[in-house]
């Protein structure tokens, strides 16, 4: 506190500081001058405190991923698309492939940024077509050009379905997994065709009658000696 301050490296003698000039840990002594006089110097003990970069490594994600998805060891970390001046990125920015800037504040002091490469892995929609099936048809049967396939009653969200589960006629939609992503979802319009039963109706044969002989209104008939299952 004082008017007129001037800042010096030495107690005595030497230059007054620009004031551009950068400051080091260290001692500093400063004078005031009133009425064109110049007093002593008091010594100003300077702690300069050094805040590193950040440790961080590349990084791979899925599509989707956002700043608040980036990983590095540090404290008070903060995101930039520059490696120096620009804004800290929001935490639900979302990433790109390329190179993301990473700083800490310690002290209250902001360090350098250390460098991260992110790689973005994108995974498309599996192909398939609309499909028909019979009555009981199970998700195992639906077909669809992917890896990993995953099927469900919702274009976004829900839980996959089990591949015993029975079709029904609807939308039901399939996406592959690539590299752990998980991509969108292709719709795939599937009918199930129900076949009424034949009609028949009690029949009385002779003794060594055959199969042959039953008789029944239908397309195709087939007998069985069990109502479901068999042979």
């Amino acid at each position: 506190t004082g008017t007129g301050l001037q800042w010096y490296a030495a107690a005595t003698g030497g230059t007054a500081l620009a004031a551009t000039a950068t400051l080091a840990t260290g001692t500093y002594y400063v004078s005031q001058t009133l009425n064109t006089c110049e007093s002593a110097r008091i010594a100003v003990s300077l702690t300069i405190n050094t805040t590193v970069a950040p440790t961080a490594s590349a990084q791979t994600f899925c599509n989707s991923a956002t700043v608040a998805d980036l990983n590095a060891t540090g404290t008070g970390l903060q995101w930039y698309a520059d490696a120096t001046g620009g804004t800290a990125l929001a935490s639900t920015a979302s990433l790109a492939p390329g190179t993301y800037y990473v700083s800490q504040t310690l002290n209250s002091c902001e360090g350098p940024r250390a460098s991260v490469v992110v790689t973005i892995n994108t995974t498309l929609a599996p192909t398939a077509s609309a499909q028909t099936f019979c009555n009981g048809t199970t998700v195992s049967s639906l077909v669809a050009s992917g890896t990993s396939l995953q099927w469900y009653t919702a274009e976004t969200g829900g839980t996959a379905l089990a591949a015993t589960a029975v079709l029904a006629t609807g939308t039901y939609y399939v996406s592959q997994t690539l590299n752990n992503c998980e991509g969108p979802r292709a719709s795939v319009a599937v009918s199930i065709t129900t076949t009424p039963a034949p009609t028949a109706r009690a029949q009385t044969f002779c003794a060594g009658a055959t199969v042959t002989s039953l008789t029944a209104t239908g397309t195709d008939v087939k007998w069985y000696d069990v109502a479901t299952g068999g042979t």
